[in-house]
C-alpha cells in the first residue's frame, strides 16, 4: 500500500511537469477554465494496432486528412487515452482539463500555416461538458479576434440511439436502394452514414434521410436539451445541422463546430465531440467520459506569451443547472477582469466543493444558488470570519478589487 502511495505521487509530480515553458495566448485564455497546458501526446505503434483494431469505416475513407483540422479522428484519440495512463493523469483529481498543441506526434497531419490548439475534458459526463469547452472555444476565438461568431450543432446519442439510428438508417437504403444515384449507392456501402453526412448530394427522388436527434434516448434528450440550453444563456446564435455526424463506431452524444460568419461565407475555426466510447473499445475496463475539441488558429495571433502563474484566491461553488449557467457567465467576467477563480462544474453538492475549496485553502469562496441565478447575482462569503455579502455578477471584478 505504501509503494502505491509512493507511485502515485511520482506519478503526480511526472503530471505536474507537464506545463509548458511558455504560454500562449489562447492557452492564457483556457487556463482561466481550468485547462492545465500539458505537453502534445504522440502516438505508438500499440496505438495503430488499436486503430486498426477499430475498423472505424470513418478513418478508412480520406475525409480524415482532408477535412483536417476538423476530422473525427481516432488514433488522436487513442493516443490521448493511452497518455492519460501513462503519464497518471488517472491517479488526479477528475475531471481533468488539459491543453496542448496539434497536431499530435505520429499521425499523419503535418504543420501547416495555422496554429491548431486542442482542449481535452478527462471525467465530466455531464452537460456541463459540453458547456465548458463551447465557452472556452468562444472566450479563446473571441480574444482572438474573431466576429460573427456561431454555432452548428447536433446529437446522436448514446450506445442505445446510435443502434437505433444505424437500424433506422439501413432500413432507408434497403427501401430506397433502386432510386439512389450511383454515388448515393456508394456511399451507402462504404459507411451507411456518409448518407447522413451528405444531404446535398441526396437525389430529389429519395425521401429525407433520417435524422440522429429523432432516435435520442430519453437521456440524451435530456443531456441535449441542456447543452442547448447552456448556448442559449451564451448568446450566441446556433443552429442544429443534422449531417454533423462523426463517427459511430466511437463518438457519441454532442457533437458542434464553431464558425465565424460574415453574411456571405461560413469559415469553420473549431470541431467539438465526445469519444467517451472509444474507451472500452480499446482496453479500459470502464468506459471515460471524455469530450475534446480543436481549434484553428491564425498562426500571427499566436505568439508565445510569458509564463503565467494562475493562484485563484477564489472557488466558485454552484448548485444546479441553471447555477452552472451563471457560473459560466461569472467566469467570463472575472477572465476580462484578468481574475482566475477555481471551479468544478462536475460536482453538484455543496459540501464536496466547499470541500475543495478548503483544501485550496483559498481566503473567498463565490456562491451561485438558485436564487442567485434567477437574480443574476452571486454570494462572497470570507472563508476566515464566515462574512458573506451578495452582489450582482457584472459588479464582481469591481467588488473583488475592494478586497485586495
Amino acid at each position: 500500500m505504501k509503494a502505491e502511495k509512493t507511485n502515485k505521487k511520482k506519478q503526480a509530480g511526472k503530471v505536474a511537469a507537464w506545463e509548458a515553458k511558455d504560454m500562449t495566448k489562447e492557452m492564457i485564455t483556457a487556463s482561466y477554465f481550468g485547462f492545465i497546458p500539458t505537453k502534445t501526446p504522440d502516438v505508438s505503434k500499440d496505438d495503430h494496432s488499436k486503430l486498426r483494431s477499430l475498423k472505424d469505416p470513418y478513418y478508412e475513407t480520406d475525409r480524415i486528412h482532408a477535412e483536417y483540422p476538423f476530422s473525427f479522428d481516432a488514433l488522436e484519440k487513442i493516443a490521448l487515452f493511452r497518455s492519460y495512463l501513462d503519464w497518471g493523469i488517472a491517479s488526479l483529481p477528475h475531471p481533468v482539463l488539459m491543453s496542448y498543441r496539434k497536431p499530435v506526434h505520429g499521425t499523419e497531419h503535418k504543420k501547416g500555416t495555422d496554429s491548431i490548439l486542442g482542449l481535452e475534458a478527462f471525467g465530466l459526463s455531464g452537460s456541463a461538458a459540453e458547456a465548458l469547452l463551447l465557452r472556452s472555444a468562444l472566450s479563446i476565438l473571441e480574444d482572438l479576434g474573431f466576429k460573427n461568431l456561431c454555432i452548428e450543432i447536433n446529437s446522436i446519442g448514446d450506445k442505445e440511439s446510435v443502434a437505433d439510428l444505424e437500424r433506422a438508417t439501413g432500413t432507408f437504403v434497403r427501401k430506397n436502394i433502386n432510386a439512389m444515384s450511383a454515388e448515393e449507392r456508394r456511399l451507402a456501402k462504404k459507411d451507411v452514414f456518409d448518407l447522413l453526412r451528405t444531404p446535398s448530394e441526396r437525389s430529389d427522388t429519395v425521401p429525407e434521410v433520417p435524422k440522429s436527434i429523432s432516435f435520442l434516448s430519453e437521456n440524451s434528450r435530456i443531456h441535449f436539451k441542456e447543452v442547448l440550453e447552456y448556448i442559449e444563456s451564451f448568446n450566441t446564435p446556433y443552429t442544429i445541422n443534422s449531417s454533423l455526424i462523426g463517427s459511430p463506431c466511437f463518438c457519441s452524444e454532442t457533437t458542434f463546430k464553431i464558425m465565424e460568419d460574415d453574411g456571405k461565407n461560413k469559415q469553420t475555426l473549431a470541431l467539438g465531440y465526445r469519444y467517451s466510447r472509444l474507451s472500452k473499445k480499446i482496453g479500459f475496463k470502464k468506459e471515460l467520459p471524455a469530450m475534446g475539441v480543436t481549434i484553428s488558429l491564425d498562426k500571427k495571433d499566436s505568439a508565445k506569451l510569458p509564463k503565467k502563474q494562475f493562484k485563484p484566491k477564489f472557488y466558485l461553488i454552484q448548485l444546479g443547472l441553471g447555477a452552472k449557467m451563471r457560473a459560466l457567465e461569472a467566469i467570463e467576467v472575472l477572465r476580462h477582469a484578468k481574475i482566475p477563480v477555481a471551479f468544478s462544474l462536475g460536482k453538484d453538492k455543496f459540501q464536496s466543493q466547499l470541500g475543495s475549496a478548503e483544501n485550496m485553502k483559498v481566503p473567498y469562496v463565490l456562491i451561485i444558488g438558485q436564487k442567485e441565478a434567477i437574480e443574476n447575482s452571486i454570494v462572497i462569503r470570507d472563508m476566515n470570519t464566515r462574512v458573506q455579502e451578495t452582489v450582482e455578477i457584472k459588479e464582481l471584478p469591481d467588488y473583488i478589487r475592494k478586497l485586495k
